[in-house]
């Protein structure tokens, strides 16, 4: 018998960003409409105590974040002072599998892009 494995990829930032609630929502609105689009599927943003999280508990693809959300999410970089949000993913699988565990970081720059890291052995 073979039994399917669930593979997942959580995502979190580093830190969260200083927000107003407005800012917050256009990140929200932002991702909520690539959703309903099906052009970005994994993320969320959650607002506390005056600032803003970006994370995806289960299948986080930054590859598929939208444009209007990076360029929201770079200013809100900027705001804060900062070159970058760190972001660390863990790819993980339900079943022990070879190959199936790891993890990797990638970083959105203050103007909106994404910067991923080069392996070199």
């Amino acid at each position: 018998m073979i039994t399917v494995a669930n593979y997942y990829a959580t995502v979190t930032a580093d830190r969260g960003l200083k927000a107003s609630r407005d800012e917050y929502n256009a990140l929200k609105a932002a991702l909520e409409v690539a959703k309903e689009n099906d052009e970005c599927r994994g993320f969320e943003v959650e607002y506390y105590d005056g600032e803003a999280y970006v994370f995806a508990p289960e299948s986080g693809d930054w590859e598929e974040l939208p444009r209007d959300f990076l360029a929201l999410l770079g200013a809100l970089i900027a705001k804060n002072g900062l070159e970058y949000l760190e972001f660390g993913a863990a790819f993980t699988c339900d079943k022990p599998r070879i190959g199936s565990h790891g993890g990797t970081y990638f970083r959105v720059r203050s103007n909106g892009s994404l910067w991923e890291p080069t392996l070199t052995w």
